[in-house]
């Protein structure tokens, strides 16, 4: 009777030790995709207690951008500087570290571009321009901040903005959120499955947004035979009208005392 003997290279201790290798691209990508999730989910848990309406909070942001862009007279823009930093100055640690992350690059920039001409002799426009950059910038980022995504969608139906360009927004937010969780869990796939050294992880990144437009495709029909089928029409509804607060009437007034003062510093004090 023959007897199967076990092989020698089956019987040899493996010894193989892999490489020390860098994975600063992959930890480099998962952490800014894990940062932009981590502004979707926290959007959505803003607390909607002592707040005002969110259209008026729109329309006075954006009324107090355009008087500002508007002001032909310093002074007003001063004030408004001075408003917006206080604002800016009472808001809690993780508003004020992300208002800053947009506002100081935005206030770099203007100043590299501005510095030419103020060299020249003419300041007057470095400092006007880059105030007014920081008022638009902050109170802008600091509403986006403040307001959950879906009060926003509600609020841009109350200004009868047209459906679609609602619809596009909505469902920008949302596959923003679910296409930045997918790129993650490949990331991480990517980095338990790599052994040894691999000098060209970044090749990966090709695959990763290949397959991110397949899945993005694929979530595009999915949502259209959803909408079909609970019959979407492309209409969104608009929310039933709910009573002025106290809240929105001291909005209210501080909007009026802000039109009063823009009038104030262009009629009166040239």
């Amino acid at each position: 009777m023959q007897s199967n003997n076990i092989p020698d290279w089956l019987t040899e201790k493996d010894d193989y030790i892999p490489k020390s290798d860098k994975s600063k691209f992959i930890d480099k990508s998962t952490k800014q995709i894990l940062s932009a999730l981590s502004r979707f989910r926290k959007n959505g848990y803003i607390a909607k207690a002592k707040r005002c309406n969110t259209a008026l909070r729109l329309f006075g942001v954006l009324l107090a951008v355009v008087l500002t862009a508007l002001a032909k007279n310093f002074y007003f823009v001063f004030f408004m500087l001075a408003v917006a930093t206080v604002l800016l100055a009472v808001s809690d640690s993780h508003t004020i570290k992300n208002v800053l992350k947009v506002l100081v690059p935005a206030e770099i920039i203007s100043v590299l571009i501005l510095l030419p001409g103020a060299l020249m002799g003419n300041p007057h426009s470095l400092m006007s321009i880059t105030a007014r950059v920081f008022v638009s910038v902050s109170l802008v980022m600091r509403f986006n901040l403040t307001t959950p995504f879906n009060q926003i969608t509600s609020a841009l139906k109350s200004y009868r903005v047209p459906d679609i360009i609602i619809f596009v927004f909505d469902l920008t937010i949302q596959y923003i959120s679910i296409l930045s969780q997918i790129c993650f869990e490949m990331l991480t796939a990517l980095k338990v499955r790599s052994i040894g050294r691999n000098p060209k992880k970044s090749k990966a990144v090709s695959g990763i947004l290949g397959t991110t437009f397949i899945k993005a495709k694929e979530c595009a029909q999915t949502t259209q035979q959803a909408m079909e089928c609970r019959g979407f029409d492309g209409t969104f509804a608009k929310n039933k009208k709910s009573k002025f607060s106290k809240y929105d009437l001291t909005y209210l007034a501080a909007l009026i005392i802000l039109i009063g003062v823009f009038i104030y510093f262009q009629a009166v004090i040239q």
